[in-house]
Protein backbone atom coordinates (compact mmCIF):
# COMPACT_ATOMS: atom_id res chain seq x y z
CA UNK A 1 0.00 0.00 0.00
CA UNK A 2 1.32 3.62 -1.34
CA UNK A 3 2.37 5.61 2.06
CA UNK A 4 0.47 8.84 2.16
CA UNK A 5 2.03 12.15 3.06
CA UNK A 6 0.86 14.33 5.85
CA UNK A 7 0.17 17.81 5.62
CA UNK A 8 3.65 18.67 7.54
CA UNK A 9 5.82 16.59 4.99
CA UNK A 10 3.90 18.26 1.92
CA UNK A 11 4.34 21.88 3.11
CA UNK A 12 7.85 21.15 3.87
CA UNK A 13 8.37 19.55 0.03
CA UNK A 14 6.70 22.95 -1.54
CA UNK A 15 9.06 24.86 0.66
CA UNK A 16 11.90 23.08 -0.54
CA UNK A 17 11.07 23.86 -3.92
CA UNK A 18 10.42 27.36 -3.82
CA UNK A 19 14.36 27.84 -2.57
CA UNK A 20 16.02 26.16 -5.67
CA UNK A 21 18.51 28.52 -7.54
CA UNK A 22 17.02 29.82 -10.55
CA UNK A 23 18.87 29.29 -13.70
CA UNK A 24 21.98 31.24 -14.40
CA UNK A 25 21.47 33.40 -17.14
CA UNK A 26 24.41 33.67 -20.11
CA UNK A 27 26.68 36.54 -19.88
CA UNK A 28 26.07 39.35 -22.15
CA UNK A 29 29.19 39.03 -23.71
CA UNK A 30 28.02 35.82 -25.23
CA UNK A 31 24.89 36.97 -26.12
CA UNK A 32 26.38 39.86 -27.84
CA UNK A 33 28.94 38.09 -30.03
CA UNK A 34 29.33 38.73 -33.49
CA UNK A 35 28.98 35.06 -36.09
CA UNK A 36 31.45 35.70 -39.18
CA UNK A 37 29.44 33.53 -42.33
CA UNK A 38 32.54 31.53 -43.70
CA UNK A 39 31.61 29.45 -46.90
CA UNK A 40 35.00 26.76 -46.74
CA UNK A 41 34.15 26.05 -50.12
CA UNK A 42 35.09 29.18 -50.82
CA UNK A 43 38.02 30.50 -49.07
CA UNK A 44 38.90 33.90 -49.80
CA UNK A 45 42.56 33.08 -50.93
CA UNK A 46 43.54 36.71 -51.97
CA UNK A 47 43.50 38.94 -48.52
CA UNK A 48 41.81 42.43 -48.65
CA UNK A 49 45.43 44.58 -48.63
CA UNK A 50 46.16 42.94 -51.79
CA UNK A 51 42.18 43.22 -53.79
CA UNK A 52 43.07 47.32 -52.73
CA UNK A 53 46.57 47.29 -54.28
CA UNK A 54 44.95 45.07 -57.11
CA UNK A 55 42.66 48.18 -57.45
CA UNK A 56 44.96 51.21 -57.13
CA UNK A 57 47.25 49.55 -59.70
CA UNK A 58 44.69 49.14 -62.62
CA UNK A 59 43.47 52.48 -61.57
CA UNK A 60 46.55 53.70 -62.51
CA UNK A 61 46.71 51.64 -65.88
CA UNK A 62 42.37 53.12 -66.19
CA UNK A 63 44.11 56.91 -66.51
CA UNK A 64 47.05 55.79 -68.76
CA UNK A 65 44.77 54.01 -71.04
CA UNK A 66 42.10 56.25 -71.30
CA UNK A 67 44.32 59.02 -72.65
CA UNK A 68 45.87 56.10 -75.28
CA UNK A 69 42.79 55.15 -76.38
CA UNK A 70 41.29 58.63 -76.77
CA UNK A 71 44.24 59.77 -79.02
CA UNK A 72 43.50 56.17 -81.24
CA UNK A 73 39.78 56.55 -81.68
CA UNK A 74 40.15 60.62 -81.72
CA UNK A 75 37.48 61.03 -79.55
CA UNK A 76 37.40 61.60 -75.53
CA UNK A 77 37.02 57.92 -73.42
CA UNK A 78 36.52 57.80 -69.98
CA UNK A 79 37.75 54.58 -68.44
CA UNK A 80 37.03 53.47 -64.34
CA UNK A 81 37.78 50.61 -62.42
CA UNK A 82 34.28 49.79 -61.37
CA UNK A 83 35.10 46.99 -59.18
CA UNK A 84 37.75 44.28 -58.03
CA UNK A 85 35.92 41.12 -56.54
CA UNK A 86 36.93 37.74 -56.30
CA UNK A 87 34.91 34.87 -57.34
CA UNK A 88 34.56 31.16 -58.89
CA UNK A 89 35.45 31.11 -62.64
CA UNK A 90 32.22 29.28 -63.16
CA UNK A 91 30.40 32.91 -61.44
CA UNK A 92 32.64 34.95 -64.16
CA UNK A 93 30.56 33.31 -66.86
CA UNK A 94 27.44 33.28 -65.42
CA UNK A 95 27.91 37.08 -65.36
CA UNK A 96 28.81 37.46 -69.30
CA UNK A 97 26.39 38.30 -72.11
CA UNK A 98 26.66 35.44 -74.27
CA UNK A 99 27.76 37.84 -77.19
CA UNK A 100 30.72 39.03 -75.54
CA UNK A 101 34.22 39.45 -77.25
CA UNK A 102 36.08 36.37 -75.73
CA UNK A 103 39.77 36.73 -75.42
CA UNK A 104 42.28 34.21 -73.92
CA UNK A 105 45.39 36.23 -73.01
CA UNK A 106 48.35 34.35 -71.90
CA UNK A 107 50.66 35.50 -69.03
CA UNK A 108 54.16 34.48 -69.71
CA UNK A 109 56.01 32.97 -67.85
CA UNK A 110 53.37 32.45 -65.30
CA UNK A 111 51.21 29.54 -65.98
CA UNK A 112 47.80 29.98 -66.96
CA UNK A 113 45.94 32.38 -68.87
CA UNK A 114 43.85 35.21 -68.57
CA UNK A 115 40.61 36.74 -69.98
CA UNK A 116 39.54 39.86 -71.40
CA UNK A 117 35.96 39.93 -72.11
CA UNK A 118 34.59 43.17 -73.76
CA UNK A 119 30.45 43.59 -73.83
CA UNK A 120 28.80 43.69 -77.04
CA UNK A 121 27.06 47.37 -75.43
CA UNK A 122 30.52 48.92 -76.18
CA UNK A 123 32.00 46.06 -78.42
CA UNK A 124 30.19 47.50 -81.47
CA UNK A 125 30.48 51.14 -80.39
CA UNK A 126 34.20 51.06 -80.90
CA UNK A 127 33.58 49.10 -84.00
CA UNK A 128 31.72 51.68 -85.42
CA UNK A 129 33.92 54.03 -84.16
CA UNK A 130 37.46 52.24 -85.64
CA UNK A 131 35.47 51.92 -89.06
CA UNK A 132 35.19 55.75 -89.23
CA UNK A 133 31.81 56.37 -87.63
CA UNK A 134 30.80 58.48 -84.73
CA UNK A 135 30.92 55.29 -82.58
CA UNK A 136 26.87 54.64 -82.39
CA UNK A 137 25.81 50.76 -81.41
CA UNK A 138 23.61 48.34 -83.26
CA UNK A 139 19.43 48.48 -81.96
CA UNK A 140 19.43 44.39 -82.07
CA UNK A 141 22.78 42.82 -79.96
CA UNK A 142 23.92 39.75 -82.14
CA UNK A 143 27.33 37.89 -81.59
CA UNK A 144 30.55 39.51 -83.43
CA UNK A 145 31.59 38.18 -86.71
CA UNK A 146 35.15 37.24 -86.96
CA UNK A 147 35.85 40.34 -89.03
CA UNK A 148 34.70 42.40 -86.00
CA UNK A 149 36.59 40.24 -83.53
CA UNK A 150 39.79 40.85 -85.58
CA UNK A 151 38.94 44.77 -85.45
CA UNK A 152 38.67 44.34 -81.81
CA UNK A 153 41.82 42.74 -81.10
CA UNK A 154 43.73 46.53 -82.13
CA UNK A 155 41.69 47.28 -78.94
CA UNK A 156 43.18 44.30 -77.00
CA UNK A 157 46.15 44.73 -78.21
CA UNK A 158 46.38 48.62 -77.20
CA UNK A 159 45.25 47.47 -73.82
CA UNK A 160 47.96 44.50 -73.22
CA UNK A 161 50.67 47.09 -73.64
CA UNK A 162 49.59 49.03 -70.79
CA UNK A 163 48.57 46.30 -68.99
CA UNK A 164 52.41 44.97 -69.62
CA UNK A 165 53.64 48.34 -68.58
CA UNK A 166 51.54 48.51 -65.32
CA UNK A 167 52.63 44.67 -63.60
CA UNK A 168 56.35 45.67 -65.19
CA UNK A 169 57.01 46.63 -61.51
CA UNK A 170 55.51 43.39 -59.81
CA UNK A 171 56.54 41.33 -62.84
CA UNK A 172 57.68 41.39 -66.57
CA UNK A 173 54.60 39.47 -67.88
CA UNK A 174 54.34 39.15 -71.32
CA UNK A 175 50.64 39.99 -72.47
CA UNK A 176 49.83 37.76 -75.64
CA UNK A 177 46.00 36.76 -77.26
CA UNK A 178 45.81 33.40 -77.97
CA UNK A 179 42.30 32.77 -78.80
CA UNK A 180 39.39 34.66 -79.68
CA UNK A 181 35.66 33.67 -79.14
CA UNK A 182 32.29 35.08 -79.42
CA UNK A 183 30.74 32.87 -76.55
CA UNK A 184 31.92 31.80 -72.71
CA UNK A 185 31.21 28.58 -72.74
CA UNK A 186 33.21 27.44 -75.80
CA UNK A 187 36.64 28.23 -73.23
CA UNK A 188 37.20 27.02 -70.44
CA UNK A 189 41.01 28.62 -68.79
CA UNK A 190 40.19 26.79 -65.29
CA UNK A 191 37.72 24.43 -63.23
CA UNK A 192 34.56 26.04 -62.69
CA UNK A 193 35.16 26.11 -58.83
CA UNK A 194 38.39 27.35 -59.07
CA UNK A 195 38.72 30.91 -57.79
CA UNK A 196 39.52 34.26 -60.01
CA UNK A 197 40.85 38.17 -59.35
CA UNK A 198 38.09 40.02 -61.34
CA UNK A 199 38.82 43.48 -62.96
CA UNK A 200 35.45 45.33 -64.03
CA UNK A 201 36.33 48.63 -66.30
CA UNK A 202 33.71 50.57 -67.06
CA UNK A 203 33.99 52.49 -70.49
CA UNK A 204 32.04 55.52 -71.79
CA UNK A 205 32.23 57.10 -75.08
CA UNK A 206 29.94 59.77 -75.86
CA UNK A 207 26.25 58.85 -74.30
CA UNK A 208 27.59 55.39 -74.54
CA UNK A 209 28.66 52.97 -71.96
CA UNK A 210 29.72 49.57 -71.78
CA UNK A 211 31.85 47.15 -69.53
CA UNK A 212 35.76 45.67 -69.76
CA UNK A 213 36.21 42.18 -68.00
CA UNK A 214 39.79 41.52 -66.95
CA UNK A 215 39.72 37.68 -65.38
CA UNK A 216 43.36 36.31 -63.77
CA UNK A 217 42.64 33.12 -61.81
CA UNK A 218 44.33 32.68 -58.41
CA UNK A 219 46.13 30.07 -59.20
CA UNK A 220 48.02 31.65 -62.19
CA UNK A 221 49.19 35.15 -59.53
CA UNK A 222 50.07 32.38 -56.75
CA UNK A 223 54.12 32.89 -57.51
CA UNK A 224 53.99 36.47 -57.93
CA UNK A 225 50.52 37.05 -54.88
CA UNK A 226 53.12 38.15 -51.83
CA UNK A 227 54.20 40.99 -53.95
CA UNK A 228 50.88 42.77 -54.39
CA UNK A 229 50.51 44.62 -51.31
CA UNK A 230 49.61 48.39 -50.98
CA UNK A 231 52.72 49.06 -48.85
CA UNK A 232 55.00 46.91 -51.60
CA UNK A 233 53.38 49.42 -54.21
CA UNK A 234 53.81 52.36 -52.49
CA UNK A 235 57.64 51.33 -52.47
CA UNK A 236 58.24 50.24 -55.89
CA UNK A 237 56.02 54.17 -57.17
CA UNK A 238 58.79 55.68 -55.12
CA UNK A 239 61.58 53.72 -56.61
CA UNK A 240 59.66 54.43 -60.56
CA UNK A 241 59.52 57.90 -59.29
CA UNK A 242 63.17 58.06 -59.17
CA UNK A 243 64.20 55.95 -62.01
CA UNK A 244 61.92 58.40 -64.15
CA UNK A 245 63.89 61.27 -63.31
CA UNK A 246 67.49 59.76 -63.78
CA UNK A 247 66.32 58.58 -67.16
CA UNK A 248 64.86 62.03 -68.04
CA UNK A 249 68.19 63.36 -66.96
CA UNK A 250 70.21 60.80 -68.80
CA UNK A 251 68.05 61.72 -72.23
CA UNK A 252 68.82 65.24 -71.90
CA UNK A 253 72.42 64.39 -71.36
CA UNK A 254 72.32 64.22 -75.32
CA UNK A 255 69.71 67.01 -76.16
CA UNK A 256 71.48 69.93 -78.43
CA UNK A 257 70.77 73.27 -77.30
CA UNK A 258 71.23 76.31 -79.38
CA UNK A 259 73.52 79.24 -77.65
CA UNK A 260 73.86 82.98 -78.38
CA UNK A 261 76.14 85.87 -76.48
CA UNK A 262 75.00 89.04 -77.09
CA UNK A 263 77.77 91.35 -78.00
CA UNK A 264 76.11 94.81 -78.22
CA UNK A 265 74.30 96.67 -80.71
CA UNK A 266 75.39 99.94 -82.96
CA UNK A 267 72.84 102.28 -85.13
CA UNK A 268 73.42 102.17 -89.18
CA UNK A 269 71.11 103.85 -91.89
CA UNK A 270 69.89 101.71 -94.22
CA UNK A 271 72.05 102.74 -96.88
CA UNK A 272 74.73 101.90 -94.75
CA UNK A 273 73.60 98.70 -94.51
CA UNK A 274 73.18 98.08 -98.14
CA UNK A 275 76.51 98.78 -98.67
CA UNK A 276 78.41 96.98 -95.86
CA UNK A 277 81.75 95.13 -97.00
CA UNK A 278 84.23 92.90 -95.65
CA UNK A 279 87.02 94.67 -93.30
CA UNK A 280 84.47 97.17 -91.98
CA UNK A 281 84.38 98.51 -88.72
CA UNK A 282 81.58 99.50 -86.25
CA UNK A 283 81.91 100.67 -82.88
CA UNK A 284 79.42 98.85 -80.17
CA UNK A 285 77.68 100.60 -77.24
CA UNK A 286 79.12 98.19 -75.46
CA UNK A 287 82.41 98.65 -73.17
CA UNK A 288 85.06 95.25 -73.39
CA UNK A 289 84.89 95.37 -69.70
CA UNK A 290 81.09 94.78 -69.03
CA UNK A 291 79.32 91.36 -69.16
CA UNK A 292 77.55 90.09 -72.35
CA UNK A 293 74.29 88.25 -71.72
CA UNK A 294 74.16 84.70 -72.73
CA UNK A 295 70.71 83.02 -74.36
CA UNK A 296 69.96 79.51 -74.04
CA UNK A 297 67.53 78.17 -76.70
CA UNK A 298 66.05 82.41 -77.03
CA UNK A 299 66.06 82.64 -72.74
CA UNK A 300 68.37 84.59 -71.44
CA UNK A 301 70.31 82.61 -68.69
CA UNK A 302 73.76 83.82 -67.97
CA UNK A 303 75.90 86.93 -67.66
CA UNK A 304 79.76 86.07 -69.16
CA UNK A 305 82.76 87.72 -69.64
CA UNK A 306 84.53 88.01 -73.45
CA UNK A 307 87.95 87.01 -74.35
CA UNK A 308 89.95 84.09 -76.42
CA UNK A 309 91.20 80.41 -75.75
CA UNK A 310 94.25 79.11 -78.33
CA UNK A 311 93.21 82.25 -80.46
CA UNK A 312 89.76 81.09 -80.46
CA UNK A 313 86.78 83.60 -79.49
CA UNK A 314 85.40 82.54 -75.98
CA UNK A 315 83.11 82.78 -72.66
CA UNK A 316 83.47 82.92 -69.03
CA UNK A 317 80.71 82.33 -67.30
CA UNK A 318 80.33 84.97 -64.82
CA UNK A 319 76.58 84.50 -62.89
CA UNK A 320 73.34 82.79 -63.22
CA UNK A 321 70.43 84.80 -64.26
CA UNK A 322 66.77 84.01 -63.99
Amino acid sequence: MAEILSQEEIDALLSAIGKEEAPQELPETLIEEKVSIYDFKRPDKVSKEQIRALKNLHDKFARNFSSKLSGFLRTIIEIDVASVDQMTYGEFVLSLSQSVSFNVINLYPLEGSGIIAIEPDIGFVLIDRLLGGFGTTFQNIRPFTDIEQSILLDIVNLMLSDLKNIWAPIAEIRFEVTAQETSPNVVQIVAPSEVVVLIVFEVKMGDYKGIINFCIPVITLEPILTKISTHDMLSISRKEHVNRVVNILQILDNVLMRIEVYLGDFNISVENFLNLKPNDIYILHKNTNEFSEVYCNGVKKFEAKLGKVKNKKAIKIAKLTF
